[in-house]
């Protein structure tokens, strides 16, 4: 079974991982091992990245990495998580996911964006004289 996520990592790790899954039943907690194990990377890193990993998980609950791309200095930090997940036996799955690796932006900042987004959109339009 292909399963297709997005997984923004972000300072403040505040998005859940793991309910993001249909059916986690490999690995249910992926979500929050990778954002444990990601953490220091992204404070050690600093930069803003995007990696798109694919992995499987076999029947004995062992995941196998099968791609990577992605900005080249979290692929490291990456690799070693996947490998560092801690799955169950069962059916065979097919993981793909794109992590983000960005620091979260600041809800008054992000409360402000949308309140001039909202009067950029409600302005009158005042037909040219």
């Amino acid at each position: 079974m292909n399963k297709l996520l997005s997984l923004p990592l972000l300072a403040a790790l505040s998005a859940p991982f793991s309910s993001a899954f249909a059916d986690p039943a490999a690995c249910p907690e992926a979500g929050a091992q990778l954002t444990e194990y990601l953490a220091s990377a992204k404070q050690r890193i600093v930069h803003d990245g995007e990696v798109r990993l694919e992995f499987e998980v076999d029947a004995d609950g062992r995941p196998r990495l099968l791609a990577l791309d992605g900005s080249r200095v979290y692929r490291t930090p990456v690799r070693i998580a996947m490998q560092s997940l801690d799955c169950r036996p069962g059916t065979p799955q097919r993981y793909v996911l794109n992590i983000r690796f960005a620091d979260p932006v600041p809800p008054s900042m992000a409360t402000a964006a949308s309140a001039a987004l909202a009067q950029a959109g409600a302005a009158p339009s005042n037909p040219p004289r």
